[in-house]
């Protein structure tokens, strides 16, 4: 089985956002992988990566990987990854910093060999919005 596909696939996700490297995706998930987070819902790669267009707003973000678990079951694995995702942005001249708590409830199938994330749920437990101090 692909026990190191969960961290594999997050620490991709992790990279590809933070790059802006949004056409990447479909190397780690299915073109009709659902996305959904309290504000939203998405359906599709395309739309994702449509979605993801705002992040151009930040100067810089960074997700930041932590735990995970989960179980492999029937060719399939579900699971939870932590993350922290940091947004650097400007704001009235000052610079701020946006984070989140968020555990992705993960889904990844098998396609044909290759692990894939189906469906990632965004369970955000909090954020944080302030100025950025050096």
């Amino acid at each position: 089985m692909h026990q190191n596909a969960p961290n594999r696939l997050a620490t991709l996700y992790a990279r590809y956002i933070d790059d802006r490297d949004f056409e990447r995706l479909s190397e780690i998930m299915t073109d009709d992988i659902e996305m959904s987070a309290p504000e939203f819902k998405c359906t599709g790669l395309a739309e994702f990566t449509e979605v993801l267009q705002q992040l151009h707003q930040y100067s810089a973000t960074m997700h930041l990987i932590g735990n995970q678990f989960g179980e492999w079951k029937d060719g399939g694995y579900q699971g939870e990854t932590y993350c922290i995702a940091t947004h650097i942005y400007e704001k009235d001249g000052v610079e701020r910093k946006w984070e989140v708590g968020i555990r992705y409830q993960d889904t990844i199938v098998d396609c044909d060999g290759n692990p894939l994330y189906s469906h990632r749920y965004l369970n955000v437990l909090w954020d944080l919005d302030q100025p950025l101090k050096l």
